[in-house]
């Protein structure tokens, strides 16, 4: 099969099940399917259902390249049930002048309007100068290697998840969702550095078992209701050190902070040394 055959538009209906729908403007649209082979994206695909790349499988999507998913409620939970599902390897590597995009088929797109993109056992995944929009998380990552930078997260009900993962998040804007990053250390190797979390209803949101391995510093942290919220099973303080937290005065960095200060029953956050003034380089880059 020649590489071009594997291109979305030309998207072979044997690596499908079951196979795809008619393609839509020039696109792909793939309902309920299942790479089993190397595959590549470009253009417009649109998703209907659940897309899983199994694993031994890579799909690379070309820089500028659209994914967006049809808001399809199957179980009445709220969430739209669109998903993207990689068992083996993502590579998603746009530029800054063609980036690549994930976010709803709607015509007035909403937080949750479909479910995520998932990287699981996986190893070496590759996210890059992407945005994702109006998901219920828009990117996790859990028991895989992946590395997350230059993207945009914006408009979802969490930005990103991830637990029992090596992962570096680095230089993106992770922007205006309810959570930002929401993890589960549970062993994890992971590195959060000079990243834009702002303007959030919640920046970060440690749930449980998450420890000192989660290295997170040097970003301008700055939120509507907390910037860090500890989860009622996270017992350990954590290392929060050299972050810009929009000020350098100690007592209103804390107000914004749901720690063992307001609920003894969890733990700290760390937030000393601070930096006194924004980072800079932060975010993505220009």
């Amino acid at each position: 099969m020649s590489a071009s055959a594997r291109r979305c538009g030309f998207l072979v209906a044997a690596l499908l099940a079951p196979a795809a729908a008619p393609a839509a403007e020039g696109g792909a649209v793939l309902r309920d399917a299942v790479l089993a082979a190397d595959t590549v994206w470009s253009g417009t695909v649109t998703v209907v259902g659940r897309v899983v790349v199994k694993r031994g499988v890579t799909l690379t999507i070309l820089p500028g390249t659209a994914v967006r998913f049809v808001r399809v409620d199957a179980d009445g939970d709220g969430i739209g049930d669109g998903e993207l599902t990689v068992e083996g390897r993502l590579v998603a590597r746009g530029t800054r002048a063609a980036t690549i995009s994930f976010a709803s088929a709607q015509e007035r797109p909403q937080p949750k309007d479909w479910t995520y993109v998932m990287i699981s056992t996986s190893r070496d995944s590759v996210v890059e100068h992407c945005s994702f929009e109006h998901a219920f998380t828009g990117l996790q990552v859990h028991l895989s290697t992946a590395l997350v930078r230059n993207c945009l997260f914006r408009g979802n009900f969490e930005a990103l998840r991830f637990s029992t993962a090596d992962v570096r998040i680095e230089r993106n804007d992770i922007v205006d969702n309810v959570y930002g990053i929401r993890y589960e250390s549970r062993g994890s190797d992971a590195v959060v550095a000079r990243n834009t979390i702002a303007g959030n209803e919640y920046g970060f949101f440690p749930v449980v078992k998450s420890d000192s391995r989660v290295r997170v510093a040097g970003n301008n942290i700055v939120n509507r209701s907390y910037n860090v919220t500890m989860g009622e099973e996270q017992r350990a303080d954590l290392e929060f050190g050299g972050n810009w937290w929009g000020t350098a005065d100690a007592a209103a960095i804390e107000e914004r902070l749901f720690d063992g200060r307001r609920d003894a029953t969890v733990g700290r956050v760390l937030y000393r040394p601070h930096l006194e003034a924004p980072a800079a380089p932060c975010g993505r880059e220009p």
